[in-house]
């Protein structure tokens, strides 16, 4: 087994722990983080060439150079140049090194009466490599508790994410093609994803048969936050909560995603433990503008 190391620009301020913990994603396989050693891990399947390889994640410490991510490579080959060059658009995909958070800084340092819990360089929340499997995640987050999403999302990479050579255990996440592949049926009986398995084998098919680029169809900067929304709102499953989670994972923090947390905790926090409509709660977060998902998730409890 080979060990390539890379390392990845960052920007100023960067928060690295803060940009792979804040998020829940980090407790979902494949990815795994070692607090000790202050370590993101995951098993990540290339898409330009099948192959299954192991990056870990931690902050660089320069010595008199600039900050960076370093990415140690697990791999029983050499990389490509393009293998490489996917690894490093995975690597700033999901701690998103590409975003710009200075206007976010600045309304944290000119809020008044807000205790936001935001580290400087913090307010990156991790996502996945791909859009398509933070939808899964996402689906797999409706009606259900968080024990319960860790649960769905393990079995379903163990029965049908690709092992790293040599290590059966190690398994990347499925692709589409194998998720399309195995069925509604096997993702509803033995992946027991209940009523999400049409919703999910739906998706995967179409991404699968290229009837459906995701890429192409909502990671456009340039499209509306109204039509990403309706766009998003279009896949089936996908929900108010969803799509305004999912607008998070595309940078677009207008929206509350109102879930049983957001309630209580608005409701503890601004209106002394009694029930607020939704129009109330989300006006308490309308002054941070396109920002206001940001400000609640780091918005501290009383």
């Amino acid at each position: 087994m080979l060990t390539i190391s890379l390392a990845e620009p960052v920007p100023t301020p960067f928060d690295f722990e803060a940009a792979a913990r804040s998020h829940g994603w980090s407790a979902l396989v494949p990815f795994t983080w070692d607090a000790a050693a202050a370590t993101l891990s995951r098993v990540q399947r290339l898409q330009s060439s099948g192959r299954v390889v192991r990056l870990h994640l931690r902050e660089g410490h320069p010595n008199g150079s600039a900050p960076f991510v370093a990415v140690e490579v697990e791999t029983v080959e050499p990389l490509t140049p393009g293998e490489e060059a996917e690894i490093r658009r995975a690597v700033r995909r999901m701690v998103r090194l590409d975003e710009d958070f200075s206007e976010f800084y600045e309304l944290c340092a000119q809020a008044e009466g807000w205790t936001l819990r935001v580290q400087p360089g913090g307010g990156r929340l991790l996502r996945c490599p791909t859009l398509f499997e933070d939808i899964i995640y996402t689906l797999c987050t409706t009606n259900i508790t968080w024990a319960g999403t860790k649960r769905l999302v393990e079995r379903l990479t163990a029965l049908l994410g690709e092992p790293f050579s040599g290590r059966d255990e190690w398994r990347a996440f499925p692709t589409p093609a194998a998720i399309a592949a195995a069925g509604p049926e096997v993702l509803r009986q033995e992946i027991r994803l209940g009523y999400r398995s049409g919703y999910i084998w739906e998706l995967a098919s179409a991404v699968a048969e290229g009837r459906l680029d995701l890429h192409e169809a909502l990671e456009d900067p340039t499209l509306p936050t109204a039509d990403l929304m309706r766009r998003l709102r279009q896949i089936k499953g996908v929900g108010p909560y969803a799509a305004a989670t999912l607008l998070m994972i595309l940078g677009r923090y207008e929206h509350l995603a109102v879930d049983t947390e957001l309630v209580s905790h608005v409701s503890k926090k601004y209106f002394g433990g009694q029930p607020a409509s939704e129009a109330e709660m989300r006006a308490v977060y309308a002054p941070w503008g396109r920002w206001q998902y940001l400000a609640y998730w780091f918005d501290a409890p009383d």
